[in-house]
């Protein structure tokens, strides 16, 4: 098999040769050859420049050719700067000025007019690997991207101003998720509709900020309605992958979204998740990051727990519990892909 057999038969719980893997935050830091492009080029031209963007998307699996998927060089807020707010990087994220009076002054978003260059790169992307491997396309979730947004960037700690607002405003701030909701949904059809994507990811960091009432009353909706959008536009066929960092909590709540795959983190128990739900989602993950950052034996004894946890039962795709921190050695990188494909 190659790697988008693998991945898109995991997700949808096929047997496989051997376990599919790729990585959350692949593409990037960690990489000298992307470190050198980062240098050169500010972010939003990596992201906008179709070149760039192909270019960074396939370092990784130039450099590591067991990875089965690429997953586009792009950015959870990247609907935003068509909205009208200037996202700024470096030292952390500054986002211009946001009131929750301004949602109704929003643009009709349109990702092909709007934001078409995730899906522009995931086409350039296909056209230079085939279909050798998996293209996989992002959205950030409507609650995560409006944690930002209401914070303006990522000055707030645990998005504790950010919260208050939604809370004490509650029916606006249902209005501004519910078409945030919108938005990413047409954002993630397009890269499927136009980009060719094999199968697509919502990235809800913060959501385990939330107790599970209030994620139901809040940030569930939202995401629902980002899937909603994604289906009637794309269809059913086309798998999706939730994570949420730090979300065990909410699991029983985001069960209930319509989805394929559910993204672990490195605190959830893998084995357990799939011995009880196995048969109705994929799961992806969930190695602790951090163990990429010392010894390659360690690396290696982590990587043979998370494969042991995830027993032969088809549906599991190897994966991060977070995405790769800028330190993460090469070599352990190469020593965990040696031990998944058995060599």
């Amino acid at each position: 098999m190659n790697g988008k057999q693998r991945i898109v038969s995991a997700l949808n719980l096929q047997p496989v040769d051997r376990t599919p893997v790729w990585f959350m935050r692949q593409a990037g830091r960690h990489l000298p050859e992307y470190r050198k492009i980062a240098a050169e080029h500010n972010f939003w031209e990596r992201c906008m420049d179709v070149d760039l963007c192909t270019k960074i998307t396939l370092q990784p699996i130039e450099r590591y050719k067991k990875i089965d998927a690429a997953i586009i060089f792009s950015d959870i807020l990247t609907p935003l700067p068509s909205l009208g707010y200037d996202v700024e990087y470096g030292g952390g994220i500054r986002i211009s000025d946001f009131s929750l009076d301004d949602v109704d002054d929003w643009t009709k978003f349109s990702a092909r007019k709007h934001a078409p260059w995730a899906a522009d790169g995931l086409k350039a992307v296909g056209e230079e690997v085939g279909d050798s491997i998996a293209r996989l396309g992002f959205v950030g979730s409507p609650w995560t991207i409006c944690m930002y947004l209401l914070s303006g960037g990522t000055g707030d700690k645990d998005f504790h101003n950010a919260r208050a607002k939604i809370y004490s405003n509650s029916e606006q701030a249902k209005h501004m998720l519910m078409q945030m909701g919108e938005i990413v949904g047409d954002l993630l059809a397009d890269q499927v509709i136009h980009g060719g994507a094999d199968g697509v990811q919502l990235f809800d960091t913060w959501a385990g900020l939330l107790s599970p009432e209030i994620y139901r009353e809040f940030a569930m909706p939202a995401t629902a309605r980002t899937i909603e959008v994604f289906r009637n536009k794309v269809g059913k066929d086309v798998p999706v992958i939730h994570y949420a960092k730090g979300s065990g909590h909410l699991h029983s709540a985001i069960r209930e979204l319509d989805l394929n795959a559910i993204s672990l983190d490195w605190r959830d128990n893998l084995a357990d998740n799939r011995q009880q739900f196995g048969d109705k989602f994929a799961f992806q993950g969930n190695l602790d990051p951090s163990l990429l950052h010392g010894s390659t034996e360690m690396a290696k004894s982590a990587t043979r727990q998370v494969l042991d946890a995830a027993g032969s039962k088809p549906g599991h795709i190897f994966n991060l519990g977070h995405g790769f921190a800028p330190s993460a050695r090469i070599e352990c990188v190469e020593t965990v892909l040696r031990e998944i494909v058995g060599e």
